[in-house]
């Protein structure tokens, strides 16, 4: 798939990305799934400022947003009731289209705010939202099951509309069951899923990405290939491959896989990372060094700078 309209001009990308953080990245600075991450960008809560052969970048502002989501889930909110909840504060605040990114308002325990001077109310001056127990209560509910008939999955419904609507349905229900932690069942549904719509490259990856969290990895690596099938380009699913491979012992096609797809984008960070750890691996240490420099050079406030770091400071003491 072509860049499209979130890219800057070639010239500003050098800069640009130092500050930009792949879903990856975002979700391991705020500490949440890569799921949740992508969920949040679908929803339109979260917001790429450029997307590159689908792999997409967020800068700091998008940070903060992610922060407070992340913030929600580790008081013990559910994806379903964070959903539900800023839902609930679109319309509270109909003027602001993303009010998460609205400093004044706060997150506090399972509750949000919004601070008016140094109060913390909604604007009539109640408590804005609560999360509270009996709000929760209703997260622990099965997703409902969508069902298709053998005929509908055949071959595409000639009513386009309901197509689509069934297919946004399967795609919500795949998530749901995601969210459950029943990755068995969300796998059902994103196989349903690509009967009904078509061998979609995105679906394969949301597939792969969910039989690689539990832990198949055969079945995988096979999806992540299906989406490469239809789209070479599509550099996520051409990173991720190259992990499970590595995870497989399979180092040198790994190698190439991740070499790969820096053919594509040569700014994935993230590749760099998980290249030079598989060259060390391969021990091709001077190819390692580059490529954990290179990380560095382009993610210095990276959560995983650390680490690089570490890497490059030991081949300087010789070990």
């Amino acid at each position: 798939m072509a860049d499209d309209a979130h890219d800057e001009p070639a010239e500003a990308d050098a800069i640009a990305i130092q500050r930009l953080y792949t879903p990856a990245m975002l979700a391991e600075l705020v500490g949440v799934s890569v799921a949740a991450i992508r969920r949040w960008e679908r929803q339109g809560t979260l917001q790429p400022v450029r997307v590159v052969r689908r792999l997409s970048h967020f800068d700091f502002e998008e940070v903060g947003v992610a922060r407070r989501l992340a913030q929600l889930l580790a008081a013990g909110c559910s994806l379903r009731t964070v959903d539900r909840r800023l839902a609930e504060i679109s319309r509270l605040l109909p003027d602001n289209p993303r009010p998460l990114a609205d400093p004044r308002v706060v997150v506090e325990g399972r509750r949000l705010f919004l601070r008016l001077g140094d109060d913390l109310a909604e604007p009539g001056g109640q408590l804005l939202l609560d999360f509270d127990e009996t709000s929760l209560a209703d997260d622990d509910e099965a997703p409902a099951t969508i069902s298709i008939a053998a005929g509908q999955r055949s071959k595409p419904s000639g009513n386009g509309a309901a197509l689509q609507t069934l297919i946004e349905q399967l795609q919500q229900e795949a998530i749901d069951w995601e969210d459950a932690g029943r990755l068995d069942r969300a796998a059902e549904s994103y196989r349903t899923l690509l009967l009904a719509a078509g061998p979609q490259p995105e679906f394969h990856f949301a597939l792969a990405d969910v039989l690689y969290r539990a832990n198949d990895l055969s079945a995988a690596r096979e999806r992540y290939y299906s989406a490469l099938e239809i789209d070479e380009e599509y550099v996520e699913a051409r990173a991720s491959l190259g992990c499970v491979l590595a995870e497989t012992g399979e180092l040198e096609l790994a190698a190439a896989t991740l070499e790969g797809a820096l053919q594509y984008s040569a700014d994935f960070a993230d590749v760099h990372y998980h290249l030079a750890h598989v060259l060390d691996r391969l021990d091709r240490p001077a190819e390692a060094l580059e490529h954990w420099r290179t990380f560095l050079d382009l993610a210095p406030e990276s959560p995983w700078a650390a680490a690089a770091r570490d890497r490059l400071a030991a081949a300087e003491r010789g070990n």
